[in-house]
């Protein structure tokens, strides 16, 4: 005996039927240990200069 389908689980099917799958660049860039170390210094330097205009 089958358990009964609610709409939420229609709209849960849906969505992953839907999904995108990422590029091989994508997944590249995600996966990249040089690249998430410029993105980690960037978002610190952004971090640094929003703190540093609040204590002006």
């Amino acid at each position: 005996m089958a358990p009964e389908r609610t709409p939420f689980d229609q709209g849960r099917r849906a969505q992953i039927v839907f999904a995108t799958k990422p590029t091989d660049f994508t997944k590249g860039l995600r996966t990249s240990i040089l690249w998430q170390l410029i993105r980690f210094a960037v978002i610190n330097l952004k971090m640094i200069r929003i703190i540093r205009k609040s204590h002006h």
